[in-house]
């Protein structure tokens, strides 16, 4: 895993409601990484189980991107 963020989206004047209580971006290197992460001890062991207890799993959107440089 190369980077892990969570947002917490705050009100704002003259924007829309917030349409959600969270974001989380996790990023990877390639796809071997991903699937191993997901794979470890960590993660099925800890991580996993927990969210059940602060996530609605019905609710979640899943986006996949690549990340591209502009110069």
């Amino acid at each position: 895993m190369r980077g892990y963020t969570v947002s917490h989206p705050v009100p704002a004047a003259s924007y829309p409601p917030r349409a959600y209580d969270g974001l989380t971006e996790i990023w990877f290197d390639d796809w071997e990484d991903h699937d191993a992460f997901f794979a470890s001890d960590n993660y099925r062991t800890l991580v996993n189980p927990d969210e059940a207890r602060f996530i609605d799993i019905n609710s979640v959107a899943v986006m996949v991107t690549e990340e591209k440089k502009v110069v």
